[in-house]
């Protein structure tokens, strides 16, 4: 039996993927293993929503500092909501794409 380097079993271990792409200044697009989320600031003040919700970040930069807070949603979430959010996510990025040439 393999163990991880904190004396978990390996397969406790999770494999984790994320990949943040830069839309336009103050704009990303998160992608991870969990789904796609969109971000909106500046370093140091992010406000990311995605399919389970929103949170926000704030952060001394250069630090590695940062605090991170869930923000509760104005209503509760229903199931067509994660579908119009990929719907709205494409077209933001399509959108940017056609603005910046690629």
């Amino acid at each position: 039996m393999a163990y991880g380097m904190l004396g978990g079993k390996a397969s406790d271990m999770p494999l984790r993927f994320t990949r943040r792409l830069s839309i336009v200044p103050g704009l990303r697009v998160n992608l991870s293993k969990r789904g796609a989320s969109l971000s909106i600031g500046h370093r140091g003040a992010w406000y990311t929503v995605g399919p389970r919700g929103g949170r926000a970040t704030l952060g001394l930069p250069g630090t590695g500092l940062f605090w991170t807070e869930k923000v509760p949603p104005a209503a509760p979430p229903h199931a067509g909501h994660r579908g119009a959010f990929i719907l709205v996510l494409l077209v933001v990025v399509w959108l940017a794409s056609r603005l910046i040439g690629l």
